[in-house]
């Protein structure tokens, strides 16, 4: 009489099987979510773009308040004057602020004591906004650029696009100043990248 031998185990076959139903399931799963996972990235990229943008006219809203739209101190480079090519968006103002333009606000009888030049524009090759204080002077260059840009600080960063405009238009003392900012969010993987548009007017308080 033979005795029967008991084989356990799985057959190759049978591995195969389970391997394409769970690869299956997996595929089924990210069919479902994955729009829901694209809606997030998008939303996160919009946030991002929108806090960057937000954060670098937070910069300078305090020294545009605090400027004057007189004469000769506020100064708005249009692209014949110098603002071209490698720069947009290009500002000049002055400050009443001293240790580099960040310090305490100086007054003289109860007005502000200028104590230097503020520059703001867009670097259009590296999509950097930047600032640059130049405590030497108080009247910014009549064209652009002044004499040196650096050192400078970086307030904003993939900034695609960036104007200025002084309002009244024509007027030889505007009443406010004008900034749009256009920014690609740098982590969207999306075939058109996420992009916001911002547009913040600023009134200086000072004459």
């Amino acid at each position: 009489m033979k005795r029967l031998v008991r084989t356990d185990g799985y057959l190759l076959v049978d591995m195969i099987v389970a391997l394409a139903l769970f690869g299956f399931v997996l595929l089924s799963i990210y069919q479902i979510y994955g729009p829901t996972f694209a809606l997030s990235r998008d939303i996160n990229d919009r946030v991002s773009a929108q806090q960057d943008i937000r954060l670098a006219l937070d910069r300078v809203a305090r020294a545009l308040h605090e400027t004057t739209p007189t004469v000769g101190r506020l100064r708005l480079y249009a692209p014949e004057a110098g603002c071209s090519g490698a720069y947009e968006g290009c500002l000049g103002f002055v400050t009443a602020r001293e240790a580099n333009c960040t310090g305490a606000f100086r007054l003289i009888d109860g007005a502000p004591s200028w104590q230097g030049t503020l520059y703001l524009w867009r670097d259009t090759a590296s999509n950097e906004l930047r600032l640059r204080c130049d405590p030497r002077t108080t009247f910014p260059a009549v064209t652009w650029p002044p004499r040196t840009l650096e050192p400078y600080v970086v307030i904003g960063t993939h900034v695609v696009e960036a104007s200025v405009t002084l309002q009244p238009a024509g007027n030889e003392s505007p009443t406010s100043v004008a900034i749009g900012l256009r920014e690609e969010a740098p982590t969207s993987r999306r075939r058109s990248p996420a992009t916001l548009f911002s547009e913040t007017i600023f009134l200086p308080q000072n004459r």
